[in-house]
């Protein structure tokens, strides 16, 4: 596992708060490696409207730590990328916040 993704959720009225999470965290974090735009529908797996941050490995506890202090109250999935996304998004998988019920369908 090289690479972690987070993927931060918010609801369609916190907009505005998720753009500020999302530049709060990219100040922050300056190891991540990709900073997705807001998806403003659910995808994939991802039950809310979402962005995501891809973060090393030998970054991810120090990480984790920021995005929780910087979430602000938005749900956080941070799973490790693998081939197999299923165990990815479940068994390696842990939240920050609230947990949500993912579309594992779509894995």
């Amino acid at each position: 596992m090289e690479i972690f993704h987070a993927h931060i959720y918010f609801k369609e009225n916190e907009i505005e708060l998720a753009k500020q999470v999302r530049e709060d965290l990219i100040l922050a974090i300056p190891q991540l490696i990709y900073v997705g735009e807001l998806i403003l529908k659910p995808i994939g797996p991802h039950p809310m409207p979402m962005f995501e941050i891809h973060i090393p490995s030998r970054n991810i506890n120090k990480a984790a730590l920021l995005i929780d202090k910087k979430r602000a109250g938005l749900p956080v999935l941070i799973h490790p990328v693998q081939a197999d996304e299923l165990a990815a998004h479940t068994v390696f998988a842990r939240w920050l916040g609230e947990g949500l019920p993912l579309n594992l369908e779509a894995l």
